[in-house]
């Protein structure tokens, strides 16, 4: 389960306060159109759609994709699904099967297994425009490799030098990021962030700690992901651009990550406070760090906790909780259009608000 996962249901107590929280000068800059409770979102395509988990009537969880107020469930064999990306009206995800986890391609209302490297496990978390697909798959040791589904072929892409990889995000050139364990040079790393391109990957390196990772890579090869900052306890979203990471910072908190990121290089992610309350989701454009519920119309009680998706018209996916457990994805559209919304955003000073005690 990954860290963000855990922190809805550690940080669901705190949220009693949130609407009391966010300052009142600032002016919104997002709507909010909420999905359907008890569904979780993973990523937005560029035409709106978003996809991710979600229970259907009879109470299954079941992989869909959300658009323009219609949800469509996936017909994933198994109990069990979820879709982790989108991209030119394709999704990918993953479907349990029996006892073992399937990746699978979704594309004009079929499914289309991609199989696994080794025979074990196999769980696609991204699609470029192309239909080329990247995830994780597990060998004969129960070591866990990244993987490029290509042309109905899968291909392991490698290690830093350890015996674990696993990809995150592809770019419509091919370029993978995700992380991977960096052998004998670092032995108490636990990963690091790498770039992989015609046939080579590069360690992208960390903020100063000992762990870094890759979550997503735009057309441009600008990468998002998080890293730990020196030897504390303490990790911060980053932005790889022109060859440097650069740490995005926090609501002065000891955590933050970065999930996704759009052609105009816009980040978005979650970030806790300095005084170990709740996360929220923020975006970064231009190099300032905004709360978005502090720029966001129609929220309501519900706190946007994690922003996980971003297209290159400024639509962002959030997911979102109130302080009763109630949770549901919100799209978070731009006011009054995605060019106007983008002015205002590289205009704003760079948010900093720390909970009031």
């Amino acid at each position: 389960m990954s860290i963000r996962r855990c922190l809805f249901a550690l940080l669901l107590p705190f949220l009693a306060c949130a609407p009391a929280c966010a300052p009142a000068w600032a002016a919104p800059l997002y709507t909010a159109t909420f999905l359907p409770e008890n569904f979780t979102a993973y990523g937005i395509g560029n035409d709106g759609s978003i996809v991710g988990s979600g229970l259907d009537a009879d109470f299954q969880g079941r992989a869909f994709v959300w658009k323009d107020g219609t949800t469509t469930f996936l017909p994933t064999p198994g109990a069990s699904a979820y879709a982790t990306a989108t991209n030119g009206g394709a999704a990918a995800g993953a479907s349990l099967v029996g006892d073992a986890t399937r990746g699978f391609i979704y594309r004009a209302g079929g499914i289309q297994p991609i199989g696994t490297l080794y025979g074990g496990d196999s769980v696609a978390f991204a699609i470029n425009a192309g239909g080329q697909v990247v995830g994780d798959s597990t060998d004969a040791s129960g070591n866990t490799r990244a993987f490029l589904y290509s042309g109905g072929t899968l291909t392991d892409i490698g290690t830093l030098g350890g015996a674990d990889a696993r990809a995150r995000g592809i770019n419509d050139a091919g370029m993978i990021v995700g992380g991977s364990q960096p052998g004998p040079g670092f032995p108490d790393d636990g990963a690091h962030a790498f770039l992989y391109h015609d046939g080579t990957m590069q360690d992208l390196g960390t903020l100063g700690g000992g762990f870094s990772w890759a979550e997503a890579v735009n057309n441009a090869g600008q990468v998002a992901g998080y890293s730990l900052v020196g030897d504390a306890a303490v990790w911060h979203p980053f932005l790889y651009s022109g060859g440097v990471m650069i740490d995005l910072g926090s609501f002065g908190g000891d955590f933050g990550e970065a999930h996704a990121i759009n052609a105009a290089g816009m980040v978005v992610g979650y970030s806790s406070f300095v005084d170990g309350g709740f996360s929220h989701a923020f975006v970064v454009a231009d190099g300032n760090l905004i709360d978005l519920n502090t720029v966001t119309e129609g929220l309501g009680i519900q706190v946007l906790m994690d922003a996980v998706g971003i297209n290159d018209a400024g639509q962002i996916v959030a997911n979102s909780c109130d302080r009763f457990g109630d949770c549901a994805p919100v799209l978070l559209t731009p006011v009054p259009e995605p060019a106007g919304a983008l002015m205002l955003l590289a205009g704003i000073p760079v948010l900093l608000w720390r909970r009031k005690k």
